[in-house]
């Protein structure tokens, strides 16, 4: 009787570890997916005049005074998530991690299809990763905290 028990404690066990490595699976593939559709063409600089940091690692909201960009204006939806930028005129929001080092002042530069926002370029090889923003929290907080609304 104690063979059946242990026999269907590992049984479980498998089932829930395949079940694990599936999920992260396909949620790897989710991800790969939505960051394909940072391959915009959407290149942007712009100088920090604002930082507003959630309590959730260091997420959070870089305003940059919009020098110059490759569009106009950037407010596209996707589903299963938000871009991690948005432009308005000479208005910029990032969305992002934001670093302790970051300061008011600092030089912002995005390439979006290369995944990678750089910092303070002319003097540093500072660079910070972009991607599509999926967790619910952060989502959240960039609608109750961004200047677009």
């Amino acid at each position: 009787m104690n063979i059946m028990r242990y026999l269907l404690y590992i049984v479980l066990l498998i089932v829930f570890f395949y079940s694990i490595f599936y999920y992260n699976q396909k949620s790897g593939k989710e991800t790969v997916k939505l960051n394909d559709s940072l391959n915009n063409n959407v290149l942007f600089e712009g100088v920090v005049v604002r930082i507003e940091k959630s309590t959730n690692h260091a997420f959070g909201i870089i305003m940059l005074k919009h020098v110059r960009s490759s569009v106009n204006e950037f407010n596209k939806q996707i589903k299963g998530g938000i871009y991690p930028y948005r432009i308005t005129g000479d208005t910029a929001e990032l969305y992002c991690t934001v670093s302790v080092d970051r300061r008011l002042g600092d030089s912002v530069k995005v390439v979006s299809k290369d995944l990678t926002i750089y910092y303070n370029p002319q003097k540093s090889k500072e660079e910070g990763s972009l991607y599509v923003i999926s967790d619910p929290y952060n989502i959240d907080y960039v609608k109750e905290n961004t200047v677009f609304k």
